[in-house]
C-alpha cells in the first residue's frame, strides 16, 4: 500500500477505535441508568410490603460494585481478552443477577413489576448481544423469576397468581422479541464487516491501479527508472531540500559503455534485460548506502537520461561520497555479466560525477555534470587505449667478444647476461 492510503486506512481505524469507545461509554453510562430504574422504585414505599432500608443500600452497593467492575473490564481491555467487547454480556449478566435475583433475595415479598425492570439489560445490550447470548441471559432471568414466583405462579388460590402470571407471560413476549432483535442485528452486522471487506478490497484495488497509473507515467516502461521529466521535478525537489537545510548533494550520469553496438548486436529484447539488470543493481547500491531522507518510497535515485543514460542523484553526498559510490557501482556492475536469454553479456561503465554549490540553477548543474561525464569517457578511453597498446621490446644485449667489446655496451646492459 501506498504511504497516502496507509495513512488514509489508519485514520479510518482510529475513527472507528474512537466511535467503539464511545459507544461502549454510552452503553455504561446506559446501564448506570438501568440500575437507577430498577432500584429507585424498590427503595421508595409505594409496594408492599416495604423493602426497607437495609435491603435497598445492599442493592445499592451491589449495583457500585458491579459499575466498578465493568468499568475494570473496559479500561483494562479484559472484556475485549475474554470474547466479550464493550463488556456487554458481563454488565448485562450483573444487572440481571442483581436487579432480578438479589432483589428477590432482600425483599420481604418480591414484587413482579420490580423484577420485570430488570428486561431492561437485555435492551441496554441488545445491539452488542448475539441471539445465542440474549437466549441465556434470558433463561438466567426467567429461572430466577420462576425460583422466586413459582408458588404464586402455580397456585390459583394465591392473591398474586394473577400478577405473576402476567408477568411471565410478558416476560417470555419480551425475551423473544429480544432474541428476533438480536438475530436481526447480528444478520446486520455480518452484512456490515462483508461490505466492509468488500470495500477494503476495492480500496486495496484502486490503490494498486492508481499505483500502476503512477508508475506508467512516471517511470520508464524498460526499468523503474524515471522519466527525465520527473527526474528534473526530483532533482529540482532535491535542491530545493538542500537549500533549506544547507547541505549538499550530488548528481552524476551513469553510461553503459558501447551501448549502440550492443544494442546492434544482441537486438532490442535482451539490451531490455541489460538495462533491466543495471538499474536494479544500481538501485540495490542506492538503498545499501541509505542516502534516502525519507522511507516512505518517495526516493527515486534513477532517471533515464537517454539510451544507455541515467541520471543519478545522492542525497546529502559531497563529492569524495559521490566518486566512493562510483566506485561501487562499477564493481557491482562491471563484475558481474548479466545474464540474457542471449547468455552472458559483460557491460562496463563511464560515470561523471559532481558535488552541487548552493546557488546553482538546475541548468548549470545538469551542464557541469555532462561535462564531467566527457571527461570520464576521455580518461576512460585513454586508459583502454593504454592498456591496449603494445609495449616495446628492450633492444638485445650485444655479445661481447673480448675485453675492448666491453666499453661498447650500454652502462645498464653491464648486468646483463653475456652471450656467446
Amino acid at each position: 500500500m501506498c504511504p497516502t492510503a496507509f495513512r488514509h486506512g489508519a485514520g479510518k481505524q482510529d475513527d472507528q477505535e474512537k466511535r467503539m469507545r464511545h459507544l461502549n461509554v454510552k452503553n455504561y453510562l446506559s446501564g448506570i441508568g438501568a440500575y437507577v430504574v430498577c432500584l429507585v422504585p424498590a427503595m421508595l414505599p409505594i409496594f408492599e410490603p416495604v423493602l426497607g432500608l437495609d435491603g435497598a443500600v445492599r442493592l445499592a452497593m451491589a449495583a457500585v460494585l458491579a459499575s466498578v467492575l465493568v468499568a475494570l473490564m473496559l479500561v483494562t481491555g479484559f472484556d475485549e481478552r475474554v470474547g466479550d467487547p464493550g463488556a456487554a454480556f458481563t454488565q448485562s449478566l450483573l444487572g440481571v443477577a442483581i436487579c432480578a435475583g438479589l432483589y428477590t433475595l432482600l425483599a420481604p415479598l418480591s414484587q413482579p413489576q420490580i423484577v420485570l425492570m430488570s428486561l431492561l439489560w437485555l435492551a441496554i445490550g441488545l445491539t452488542r448481544l448475539s441471539p445465542r447470548r440474549v437466549a441465556v441471559l434470558a433463561g438466567v432471568y426467567l429461572a430466577l423469576y420462576l425460583n422466586d414466583f413459582a408458588y404464586s405462579l402455580f397456585d390459583p388460590r394465591d392473591a398474586r397468581h394473577g400478577d405473576a402470571l402476567y408477568t411471565l407471560l410478558v416476560s417470555l413476549t419480551l425475551c423473544a422479541f429480544m432474541y428476533l432483535r438480536a438475530h436481526d442485528y447480528a444478520r446486520a452486522h455480518d452484512e456490515h464487516a462483508e461490505l466492509h471487506d468488500a470495500n477494503a478490497r476495492q480500496a486495496e484495488e484502486l490503490d494498486e491501479a492508481k499505483r500502476r497509473i503512477h508508475a506508467m507515467t512516471m517511470q520508464d516502461m524498460d526499468t523503474i527508472a524515471l522519466k527525465f521529466p520527473f527526474f528534473r521535478e526530483e532533482l529540482r525537489r532535491c535542491k530545493e531540500r538542500t537549500d533549506n537545510s544547507g547541505g549538499t548533494f550530488c548528481i552524476g550520469l551513469l553510461e553503459i559503455d558501447h551501448f549502440a553496438g550492443l544494442e546492434q548486436r544482441y537486438g532490442e529484447m535482451v539490451i531490455k534485460q541489460v538495462l533491466r539488470e543495471v538499474v536494479e543493481r544500481v538501485t540495490k547500491v542506492m538503498a545499501k548506502l541509505g542516502l534516502e531522507e525519507a522511507d516512505d518510497g518517495s526516493y527515486h535515485p534513477l532517471g533515464r537520461v537517454g539510451d544507455g543514460l541515467y541520471g543519478l542523484i545522492l542525497p546529502r553526498s559531497n563529492l569524495k561520497g559521490g566518486r566512493a559510490c562510483a566506485e561501487l557501482l562499477h564493481r557491482m556492475v562491471e563484475t558481474q555479466a548479466i545474464k540474457t536469454m542471449a547468455g552472458l553479456v559483460n557491460v562496463n561503465l563511464t560515470i561523471g560525477i559532481v558535488e552541487y554549490y548552493p546557488g546553482e540553477s538546475l541548468d548549470e548543474l545538469l551542464d557541469m555534470v555532462g561535462g564531467a561525464l566527457e571527461k570520464a569517457r576521455i580518461q576512460h578511453a585513454q586508459e583502454w587505449q593504454a592498456a591496449q597498446k603494445p609495449q616495446p621490446q628492450a633492444a638485445p644485449v650485444k655479445a661481447a667478444r673480448d675485453h675492448t667489446d666491453l666499453r661498447l655496451l650500454h652502462y645498464k646492459e653491464y648486468d646483463a647476461p653475456v652471450h656467446h
